[in-house]
Formats: structure tokens, C-alpha cells, sequence
């Protein structure tokens, strides 16, 4: 595990997360990091999405007691029909994020092994997937306000499984990871051992390829890009290219992946548009080159504000004590009351900022500095929280 670190020391105030679903993967997780550590906290989370899910949750926190590993259950709202999976990943991961941060855990283990990793390449192969899908899941990974660590991804199931059994220690079968109805289920089951080997070899090329890459992006953002603290970018004309545009409009829209490569080539074609939620302009009175700028009719919908709560993907707020009712939203037409000039902003990205509002005034905007002082109303902390940083999430070594 020290070559996942660093980490905090072992006190109450630190313990370290983990994702354990009572399966029998994330049980041998439970039992292996309670071995290495004694403040860790299991976050058990309840989809609802069968009527024994509660049952079956509730008896992993026993389990889980019974181990010595404080454990939490966190039972996940209805969501609506409709891309399940994939609803229910980005749900899960908002639940466990929240309790991290509530327990103060830096860092959430999760129990991917090497199986899911060949089965992962495997499926992004058949897709004709380039270093970046072929690289396969990341030990080490930066999402939202955590570290998402997978210590076990070296390890292939059967032996997690022979270990519980060594240490006579049950677990749930999720009836789901035997339905072929689903393709991951399907490689798991169908997958030979040359295939298997392929994918890792496969995964090994991918790996060195995309560290090179990255390297590279890096330091052409660096020596082309400028991020600006109210959500968007300038991207200097010798630094545009298809890789960096990607990755700038995954960063200034929120989203948690890259848009379409063939989205992104019809757009440098075109020389401007939208995408993802993203408007790409020419910059104009800002230099030589282009700005990337939230699409203000992307935007997500207004939400309670309240002290933590996430608006649109990407800001954040800190500041509590807000009247009764009050709402974030964008600052909109707000913005006429701001010398955008002299704050060096654009108009578009001005309009996309968060702001609080209470019944229909807007009471605190965001932070601008001193050269906005009295053009607006009070202030509010937001902070950037998009979720993944443009470059460098896969520059971790173990």
C-alpha cells in the first residue's frame, strides 16, 4: 500500500474509505485493508433497485461489524428510468463522495481486480479503442474531492475468494454478475486464458503510450493554455489541436468523459461552435487564438443552495448560512452590473457564473476580486469541483 501513498496518518480524524458492495471482492477488500490499517470506514451503498437490496445491505454492515470495520449505509434515492447502469454508477459515486468528505476520508478504496481489468481492455479493443480506452482502468485516479484507489487490480478474483474462505468469511452473489444480459458478464464467462493474456499485453503497450501522450499534452497546455479562475479558457492558435480541444471542452463543461473524436474534428473543420455544452469562438480581443466558454443554455437547473451543494457539474459552495428558499443559478442578466472589460472576462462566460438568488434578486455572487468590488451584490465562496483535472489523473505511479 505504500506505493499507493502517500496517506494520512492512521488517526480517528483520517481514516481511509471503502466501496464494499458484500460481494465477494470488496469483502476481501474490507478484510485486507482492516490487516493494514485500523481507522478505515466502509460505505455500503443500497441501489434499491431490488426489493432485497436492503436485506442484503443491511447484513453486509453486520458483516462488516463482525470484522471490526466501521461501516456506514448509505441507501440511494429513486432515479429515473432509463440508462440504468450507468445512472446508477454516477449515483453510487455521488453518495460515496458526499460520505467520504462528511467521514474526512481523503483517499476511497475500491475493489476492481484483475479480471475487470481484462475484461475492460478487452471490451475497448473490440471497439477499435486507441491508448486512451486500451489503458484500461487506473490505479490511481483523481474524481471530485477524493483519490479513487483499486489496490487490487494485480489480483485475479479466485484468489480474493480463496482467501475469505481461508478466513471462513461470507459473502453476497449478486444474481446480476451471472446475467449474460449484459457484455461484461458475457467476456467474463467467455474469455480465454490467450485472450486474457492479449488484453493485458494490450493494456501494458496502451499504458506506456498514454503516459507519453499525456506528457506531451501537458506541456503544450502549459507553454498555450490559460485557465481562468471564472470558468474558461483561452487556447493559443499554435496549441490547437484535437487532443488539447478535447480535453479543454471536457474541463470547461463538467463532463466526466471526452466528447466524440469525430465531434471534435468536425469542430476544428468548422474553426467555431458548440459542443458538449461548450461554446469554441474565436477569442478576439483576447489574443490569438480561441476561448472555450460554458454554452449558458447547457447549463443545469437551479438547486437549493445550501453549504457543499454542487450547480452544473462544476461549481461548488462553500458559504452557509443562506436565507431560507434561496437558490444557485446563473448570474444571467446580472452581469450587465459588471465592467466586463476590465475584469477581462467574456460576456458568455460572465452569464454562466454561479450566483444565489432569493425570490428572484440576486443576493451573493461570486468572488471577481478587488476590481469588482460594489459592481454586484455580496459575495459567496464557490470553488471550481469539475470532477477530473484536464491532464495528469493518470501520471500516478504504484
Amino acid at each position: 500500500m505504500a506505493g499507493f501513498g502517500p496517506w494520512p496518518p492512521d488517526i480517528d480524524d483520517a481514516p481511509v474509505g471503502l466501496a464494499v458492495s458484500g460481494g465477494a471482492d470488496s469483502v476481501a477488500l474490507a478484510f485486507l485493508a482492516r490487516r493494514w490499517r485500523r481507522n478505515v470506514v466502509a460505505f455500503v451503498v443500497d441501489h434499491a433497485l431490488r426489493p432485497e437490496s436492503a436485506a442484503e445491505a443491511q447484513l453486509t454492515v453486520c458483516r462488516l461489524a463482525a470484522m471490526s470495520v466501521k461501516a456506514r449505509l448509505l441507501t440511494l434515492v429513486p432515479f429515473p428510468k432509463g440508462r440504468m447502469q450507468e445512472r446508477a454508477r454516477q449515483a453510487r459515486f455521488e453518495a460515496l463522495e458526499a460520505a467520504c468528505v462528511s467521514e474526512g476520508c481523503l483517499d476511497l478504496l475500491v475493489a476492481h481486480h484483475a479480471g475487470d481489468q481484462d475484461e475492460t481492455v478487452w471490451m475497448r479493443h473490440l471497439r477499435a479503442s486507441g491508448p486512451l480506452g486500451l489503458s484500461g482502468i487506473q490505479p490511481v485516479s483523481v474524481r471530485g474531492r477524493i483519490r479513487l484507489i483499486r489496490p487490487l487490480l494485480a489480483f485475479p478474483t479466485a484468489r480474493l475468494r480463496l482467501t475469505l474462505q481461508a478466513e471462513n468469511l461470507p459473502w453476497i452473489e449478486d444474481p446480476s454478475n451471472a446475467n449474460r444480459r449484459f457484455e461484461r458478464v458475457r467476456l467474463r464467462q467467455d474469455l480465454t486464458p490467450e485472450q486474457r493474456q492479449e488484453a493485458r499485453a494490450l493494456h501494458q503497450d496502451a499504458l506506456q503510450e498514454r503516459q507519453r501522450l499525456e506528457a506531451e499534452l501537458a506541456g503544450q497546455l502549459g507553454r498555450h493554455a490559460v485557465w481562468y479562475p471564472q470558468g474558461w479558457v483561452f487556447l493559443g492558435q499554435e496549441g490547437v489541436d484535437e487532443e488539447a480541444l478535447s480535453v479543454l471542452i471536457r474541463l470547461v463543461s463538467g463532463n466526466p468523459y471526452r466528447p466524440a473524436r469525430e465531434a471534435v474534428r468536425t469542430l476544428m473543420t468548422q474553426g467555431y461552435g458548440t459542443l458538449s455544452g461548450v461554446q469554441v469562438r474565436p477569442a478576439g480581443r483576447f489574443g490569438d487564438g480561441i476561448i472555450l466558454v460554458r454554452e449558458e443554455r447547457a447549463l443545469g437547473p437551479a438547486v437549493p443552495a445550501k453549504a457543499a451543494v454542487l450547480w452544473d457539474g462544476r461549481w461548488r459552495l462553500l458559504t452557509a448560512d443562506l436565507p431560507q428558499g434561496s437558490l444557485i443559478g446563473p448570474l444571467g442578466d446580472a452581469v450587465h452590473a459588471l465592467d466586463l472589460r476590465r475584469l477581462g472576462m467574456p460576456y458568455a462566460a460572465a452569464r454562466c457564473l454561479p450566483g444565489v438568488w432569493h425570490e428572484g434578486r440576486l443576493v451573493l455572487g461570486p468572488r471577481l476580486g478587488e476590481r469588482a468590488k460594489g459592481e454586484i451584490a455580496g459575495e459567496a465562496d464557490f470553488v471550481w469541483s469539475s470532477g477530473v483535472p484536464a491532464t495528469g489523473e493518470n501520471h500516478f505511479r504504484t
